[in-house]
C-alpha cells in the first residue's frame, strides 16, 4: 500500500475544522492528519481530542512528524508559518488570504482603511515573494487553498470553454457575507483587510482561472491581467445608515459585492465594501 501523506494542521479554528473534514473525503491517495498545533491551547486540545489526533505544543514539535503543513492560521501568521515549514522541508497548503499587510509591528490598533495603499501593496507583494522564494528554495510544493477553482460549476465551465473554444467577454462575480466565525476576522492587524481580501478572492480567482483556460485553448499560454484594481465603499459609515441589528457589527467587515470586467489585456476588479468600525 502506498505510504500515506502525513498532514499537520496549524490553527484550530473554523478553517481547520473544514480542512480536516476535507481530508477525510480525499480520494486517489492515502492521507492522514496526524496532529494539530495552535496558539489557543485549550481550543487545540479540544480539536485534537474530538478527532483522535495529537495536539502539539508548537510548530517546531509538529514539523518532524509530518510531510505537509496545512496553514489554517489568520492571515498575519501565514508568512512565518509557511517559511518555517519550507525551511523544515515540508510541503505547504495555505488558507486564503495568501498573505497581506498587517501594519507596523508596534501598532496594535492598525486599520488599513486609513493607511497609504501603495505602501500596503508594496509590503503585501514583498511578503508573497518571500513565501514563494522559500518554496522554490526548498523545492517543495506550495498549494493555495482556494476552493472555487475546484468547484464543480467552475470545472464544468472550464471544460465547456476549452471544448467550444469560447471567449470570455464579460465576467461578473458576486460574493456577500455577514462576518466570519473567526474572532480574528475583521481585525486588520490579524486578518489584513476583511472581506475585500478574505472573501472577494473567491470570484476573482475563478475568473482568473477561466481566462487562463481561454488563453491556453486559443494561443497555448495563459491570459494574465496587466492590472487588478479595487474600489471600496464603506456604506455602513454613511450617516444615514440605520443599524437594525441584522448585520454583524462586532467586526469591521459585513458585506462584499465584487465585479470584474475583461478586455484582452486588462482586468478591472471593482469591489463594493461596506464597513462599520
Amino acid at each position: 500500500m502506498e505510504k500515506a501523506i502525513r498532514v499537520g494542521i496549524v490553527g484550530s479554528g473554523n478553517a481547520a475544522i473544514f480542512h480536516y473534514a476535507s481530508y477525510l473525503r480525499a480520494t486517489g491517495f492515502p492521507v492522514k492528519v496526524v496532529g494539530v498545533t495552535s496558539l489557543d491551547k485549550a481550543q487545540c486540545k479540544d480539536f485534537a481530542k474530538r478527532r483522535g489526533i495529537q495536539a502539539y505544543d508548537s510548530l517546531s514539535h509538529l514539523l518532524p512528524q509530518v510531510d505537509l503543513i496545512d496553514n489554517c492560521t489568520p492571515g498575519y501568521a501565514h508568512e512565518p508559518v509557511c517559511v518555517a515549514a519550507f525551511k523544515a522541508g515540508k510541503h505547504v497548503v495555505v488558507e486564503k488570504p495568501f498573505t497581506g499587510y498587517y501594519g507596523p509591528s508596534d501598532d496594535e490598533g492598525f486599520g488599513g482603511n486609513r493607511f497609504p495603499k501603495k505602501k500596503m501593496l508594496k509590503e503585501a507583494l514583498a511578503s508573497s515573494r518571500r513565501i514563494i522564494a522559500a518554496a522554490l528554495k526548498s523545492k517543495k510544493k506550495l498549494c493555495y487553498a482556494e476552493n472555487w477553482v475546484y468547484a464543480p460549476a467552475v470545472q464544468k465551465e472550464a471544460e465547456i470553454l476549452a471544448k467550444s473554444k469560447g471567449q470570455i467577454l464579460w465576467a461578473l462575480g458576486d460574493q456577500s457575507h455577514s462576518g466570519s466565525p473567526s474572532p480574528a476576522y475583521g481585525i486588520w492587524k490579524l486578518s489584513g483587510g476583511g472581506s475585500i481580501v478574505g472573501k472577494s478572492c473567491h470570484p476573482l480567482t475563478a475568473i482568473l482561472y477561466l481566462k487562463q483556460i481561454e488563453g491556453m485553448t486559443h494561443q497555448g499560454k495563459a491570459i494574465r491581467p496587466k492590472t487588478v484594481s479595487a474600489r471600496t465603499h464603506e456604506i455602513t459609515r454613511n450617516p444615514r445608515f440605520k443599524d437594525k441589528g441584522f448585520l454583524r457589527t462586532t467586526t469591521m467587515t459585513l458585506r462584499t459585492t465584487a465585479r470584474c470586467t475583461w478586455s484582452s489585456t486588462t482586468a478591472w476588479w471593482r469591489m463594493f465594501l461596506p464597513l462599520k468600525s
